[in-house]
């Protein structure tokens, strides 16, 4: 029988790392070079917009790819903070494009070709009864730039899928079944960089969530332990039983749900954390401290043009990417 315990979250506690003492001339050269890729994205986000952002351009393009079959998806993102916004576009035209999708690149993925479309609206709003027409004017537009690609996948970033999916806006997900999939590729893949056993106990932070929920009916049910407030009457349940042995974290929660569990950690957790971004130079001194290992789920292997900004070097996001037989998980070690 599994036990639990419920617990009460701690606040993350914020370690100086000597790395951010002593390399203060390393991180502003970073600070400077993602300033001028910043302004080189956005300079291309406005140059696709003003020849590319046209219907008829769209349509054009649409019945070559219905003989060439070479587009396979439209995908929609919206920016994570304010950093991620400035990354693709201009403050001044993220005001215009809240709820209008526009342009913003391409990605390659096994063969196929996505184009990137970004409205500038956020997780807060998505979540806003009031924001429900908004919402489904948003679905029929992408259904639309679909149709007139001839692409055969639309998704979305983040937690819309989860959110269009509870307001019956959409009656498909697959971008939980792709996440679901990269999850799995990973637990397998640590699982043997790190010598675990195949019976490894898993706990899944979110595990109540859209998304957390199918990782957890996707794993061994003898091994794998929910940990969400939700369900829980607004209680945590932590499975104190397994202190001390070797267990697999996956966080499909929030970025600040690790720090919250700092505190119930041990040295052999071993920890995947799916959530965006990866883990910060703060928390990941904190990991270390604790002993634990913590890897980083980037995406999805494929390129992009341009790049998708933070940590998806080499990949795209879970959510932008489809199922195909040669999709590969990319994954970092962060601690």
């Amino acid at each position: 029988m599994k036990k639990s315990t419920t617990v009460t979250l701690q606040p993350a506690q914020v370690i100086l790392s000597d790395k951010r003492v002593h390399g203060g001339k390393n991180v502003e050269k970073k600070k400077t070079l993602e300033f001028l890729r910043s302004h080189l994205r956005r300079l291309f986000t406005e140059i696709l917009n003003l020849f590319f952002n046209h219907d008829w351009v769209f349509w054009l393009i649409g019945l070559a790819n219905k003989r060439l079959g070479v587009i396979g998806s439209v995908f929609l993102a919206y920016p994570a903070n304010d950093e991620y916004s400035d990354a693709y576009t201009y403050r001044w035209r993220a005001r215009t494009m809240e709820w209008t999708p526009r342009p913003i690149g391409f990605f390659w993925q096994n063969g196929k070709i996505g184009i990137k479309f970004a409205i500038s609206a956020s997780n807060g709003q998505f979540s806003d009864s009031a924001s429900k027409d908004n919402l489904c004017r948003l679905v029929q537009r992408m259904e639309s730039l679909r149709n007139l690609f001839y692409a055969k996948h639309k998704s979305f970033a983040g937690i819309l899928p989860g959110a269009l999916f509870m307001k019956r806006l959409v009656k498909e997900t697959p971008e939980a079944d792709v996440t679901v999939e990269v999850v799995k590729q990973v637990v397998r893949k640590v699982k043997s960089l790190e010598g675990l056993s195949e019976d490894t106990p898993v706990i899944v932070l979110g595990g109540k969530g859209f998304i957390g929920r199918k990782v957890v009916a996707s794993l061994p049910q003898d091994t794998v332990y929910s940990v969400d407030i939700a369900g829980n009457n607004g209680q945590n349940v932590w499975p104190s039983h397994l202190q001390g042995r070797p267990v697999l974290l996956v966080n499909i929660s929030l970025n600040s749900a690790l720090g919250q569990y700092i505190h119930l950690l041990w040295p052999e957790v071993v920890i995947v954390n799916e959530v965006y971004p990866e883990p910060c130079m703060e928390l990941a001194q904190q990991l270390k401290a604790v002993g634990c290992h913590c890897y980083h789920v980037v995406g999805v292997k494929a390129r992009a043009l341009p790049s998708f900004p933070g940590g998806y070097q080499g990949g795209i996001p879970c959510c932008a990417a489809w199922q195909s037989e040669k999709m590969e998980a990319l994954f970092k070690r962060i601690v």
